[in-house]
């Protein structure tokens, strides 16, 4: 006997009937409410597959009634075809009379084969003699006929040549030679030029004056040296952007203006001999240019600077320290932390600028 009796709070037959909140859906489980059964869902889950048998089923007869109206038209162009030909063998079998009898006529004894045949044991003979003759002026020691005059023209061939190679002795072990400025001769002369520079540019310009104080070009004005042997000066002036006039030409581009420069200093040449060293110098002197100007990253640059130094001496792909070298030592600091490779390489500029 139980304990206590639970009497239902609802009749067993009640029937819940949620609030439409916005629209009504029919009910899974009672079809009687206007919903789908589960026998008539799963049929219509089945509906797409056999959508598709039909639609295969149906492609199948299009083509099947499309390979029959295909031969249909094949076996008639083949009869209209046969057509054809019957009717023209009568009209080409009247010419060909004239060629069997001129058939005939070729083979007769006598006449046509025999010049055929002692043409062509001239030829050999003519060509036997030929050789021979090529022996013989071989053997003799003459130089052979030349057969055309397009082999004749003589093109100058590609010369390659080691990129690590110095441009002076051609050496390639270059670990063991000390690090040393270029110096290409010879060296552009400034004439009235004034340099205008901002407080960002005071750095690379001070470097350049102490490479100018031994290679004969003064400085003037913000930045100074002092020279021995004076055969050109540079006047350095403040200004809100940089630039270098020379005469009456003025140059605005930071990349034209370390080249002009280092063509002064001796540290950069045009020449065809340093086109491999201008071309690697440009490369690192607009980079130099976008650090100067905020377009660029500094520490990323320095990594590509570290992975190129691993293979080259210089940033120049020579042994010899480059204005390209001396730019962008300027630009780093030697109290943050560097790359190995391009440590090293700052402290052996820096061993040289003094």
């Amino acid at each position: 006997m139980p304990m206590y009796k639970l009497t239902p709070t609802f009749p067993p037959n009640f029937e819940v009937h949620p609030k439409i909140a916005c629209y009504p859906v029919g009910s899974y489980h009672n079809p009687s409410f206007g919903g789908v059964g589960p026998s008539d869902a799963v049929q219509v889950e089945s509906d797409p597959r056999k959508a598709l048998e039909h639609k295969q089923l149906s492609l199948i007869e299009q083509l099947k009634a499309q390979t029959e109206e295909l031969k249909k038209l094949l076996v008639s162009l083949g009869e209209a075809g046969k057509a054809e030909r019957s009717a023209q063998k009568p009209a080409e079998k009247a010419p060909k009379e004239p060629e069997k009898s001129a058939g005939a006529a070729s083979s007769a004894p006598g006449v046509p084969g025999a010049p055929a045949k002692l043409d062509k044991d001239a030829k050999k003979e003519a060509r036997k003699a030929a050789k021979a003759e090529a022996v013989k002026k071989l053997a003799s020691g003459e130089a052979p006929p030349q057969k055309s005059a397009k082999k004749t023209v003589n093109s100058t061939p590609w010369t390659v040549q080691d990129d690590r190679k110095t441009w002076e002795t051609n050496l390639t072990l270059t670990v063991n030679l000390p690090t040393s400025l270029v110096a290409y001769e010879p060296q552009e002369q400034l004439k009235n030029a004034t340099l205008t520079v901002r407080d960002v540019d005071l750095p690379w310009a001070r470097a350049l004056a102490k490479v100018g104080a031994s290679r004969g070009v003064s400085f003037e004005g913000e930045v100074k040296n002092q020279t021995k042997e004076k055969k050109s000066s540079l006047k350095v002036v403040k200004g809100p952007a940089p630039s270098l006039q020379l005469e009456k030409t003025t140059v605005k581009s930071l990349q034209t203006i370390w080249k002009l420069l280092g063509s002064s200093l001796g540290l950069f040449s045009r020449r065809p001999q340093q086109v491999l060293s201008a071309s690697h110098q440009a490369i690192w002197l607009g980079k130099a240019e976008q650090i100067l100007a905020g377009s660029c990253d500094q520490s990323f640059v320095t990594r590509e600077a570290s992975q190129f130094l691993a293979r080259f001496d210089s940033l120049s792909s020579q042994w010899e320290v480059c204005v390209a070298d001396i730019v962008f030592r300027s630009l780093l600091n030697l109290g943050e932390h560097l790359p190995n490779n391009v440590e090293l390489w700052a402290k052996k500029i820096d061993a040289l600028i003094v």
